[in-house]
């Protein structure tokens, strides 16, 4: 996939000084034909040392049909992540990175002398092709203390219970529509325990969580991996520098590798809205190396219909996955994808880091469209009772009881679902209603729950109990 300015692109590369010593300008032009969709161009550029501030600016032709991705890596070198200094994707036009401060995406910090890239990602071209052009501001001036990263508290309490909170969203670090002070006074206006920080392809934001530690709302970090041509995949519970690399193909064959620093940090590797466009799988990678499947993003569709089929596929075959639901939010209003909307709902040893993951990792969790839907969801059998995510602890036959409350479904059909498909199904008039049904031990290997509107609409799912 990697390509260099020289291999495919006509270009031009003319540098201007401007009026004041300090500052220079370079500007590179080049063409990408429609063939090269989806190909990563490096296009490199000489940083003098003394310098203390790049600056970055990027224009194509026919913005309504081109998109041209931009990020950047620093003269550590572009193979791997030590030299990664941010990305935008196709949600900026230009960036800056200074000693002190950096365009949201992007990372402050030394300016070390050297080549530096620029790399540009076509990811839409109009039958044309596509003509870019890069102006490359490089300004010395006085070196100032360079930025330091605040991580996130990785603690609120060690209060077990269950815990509510949005795994997928984005801010204007990548994305997104909002401040990152905007989405916190957002979830804790929605009551939410816990976010999930997943911008696409970069931990800027991850750097700076601990400016807004508080005493009712968790931060865990994550990032999207994002490539468009594969899929989207978010790695959540990342360490406050981790970066996770998304340039390279199902056929290179290191997704485990990625999956690998994943797990090192502690966390998770879930895949991302896997039915993205008119139905089809725009998930390329193979779904067995990942955790878990993002079975519900933002208002419940057709599409998260198809996904939520395809998971149940998954469990019949003896695939567990773990299923979340969350709301992959850009904007404060006027989507579909509102913030805590869907929420997963996980029981936890307490509001932390370690914990909340540990019990997503074990399957304790449920899906809810609201903060107002609660369920309680359990399996008794030959004395023993277990929950979402736990199993018997062997084969038996004869009667086990499942036990199920639920609030804020008023008007809602609840369904107890095996591996062979619906198992029973009974109506919920009231705003809580309690359930109790008999079953054979050996009827399934698995047990979970639906409840939806009289349209279909999903109000609440749950991880399996196991049998």
């Amino acid at each position: 996939m990697k390509k260099y300015i020289g291999l495919f692109t006509l270009f031009q590369c003319l540098v201007f000084f401007a009026a004041a010593q300090d500052s220079s300008t370079v500007v590179k032009k080049g063409y990408i034909p429609t063939a090269r969709i989806f190909e990563l161009l490096y296009v490199p550029f000489d940083v003098p040392a003394g310098t203390t501030e790049i600056r970055v600016k990027e224009s194509y032709d026919q913005m309504n049909v081109n998109v041209l991705n931009m990020g950047v890596y620093d003269s550590k070198g572009d193979q791997g992540i030590t030299g990664f200094r941010g990305w935008s994707g196709g949600a900026k036009k230009e960036f800056f990175i200074t000693e002190v401060a950096a365009s949201t995406g992007y990372i402050a910090g030394k300016i070390t002398p050297g080549t530096w890239n620029v790399l540009v990602y076509p990811s839409g071209i109009a039958p044309a092709g596509l003509n870019w052009m890069l102006e490359i501001t490089l300004i010395s001036g006085r070196h100032q203390k360079t930025f330091t990263a605040r991580p996130a508290a990785r603690q609120i309490n060690a209060v077990p219970g269950w815990y509510r909170g949005d795994l997928h969203m984005h801010s204007l670090h990548s994305d997104g529509r909002r401040t990152v002070e905007e989405l916190v006074a957002e979830a804790k206006e929605k009551k939410l325990d816990y976010i999930i920080s997943t911008e696409h392809n970069t931990n800027a934001a991850n750097l700076n969580w601990g400016k807004y530690n508080s005493g009712n709302l968790l931060i865990i970090n994550g990032e999207e991996v994002t490539s468009t041509r594969y899929g989207h995949w978010n790695a959540i519970g990342l360490d406050t520098k981790t970066l996770i690399d998304w340039r390279y193909a199902p056929a290179d064959h290191v997704i485990g590798k990625q999956i690998e620093k994943v797990h090192h940090d502690g966390g998770l590797a879930i895949i991302n809205h896997p039915f993205y466009d008119k139905g089809d799988k725009t998930f390329k990678f193979d779904e067995q190396e990942f955790d878990g499947i993002e079975i519900w993003n933002g208002e419940w569709n057709a599409l998260n219909a198809i996904a939520l089929k395809w998971w149940d596929d998954l469990l019949r075959k003896g695939i567990r996955k773990i299923a979340i639901g969350a709301s992959d939010t850009h904007k404060s209003s006027g989507s579909p994808n509102n913030l805590g909307s869907p929420q997963t709902v996980i029981y936890a040893q307490g509001l932390a880091k370690d914990a909340i993951l540990e019990g997503l990792k074990r399957g304790k969790a449920y899906i809810a469209a609201t903060h107002n839907v609660a369920l309680q969801f359990t399996l008794e059998y030959a004395g023993k009772t277990v929950g979402m995510g736990e199993q018997l602890p062997e084969n038996g036959t004869g009667k086990a009881i499942v036990h199920l409350t639920v609030t804020g479904c008023k008007n809602t059909v609840m369904t107890l679902i095996g591996n062979k498909g619906t198992m029973a199904s009974r109506k919920i008039p009231a705003d809580t209603e309690t359930i109790h049904l008999t079953i054979d031990r050996d009827s399934s290997s698995y047990i979970r729950i639906e409840i939806r509107k009289e349209d279909q609409a999903m109000v609440a799912l749950t991880n399996p109990v196991w049998l």
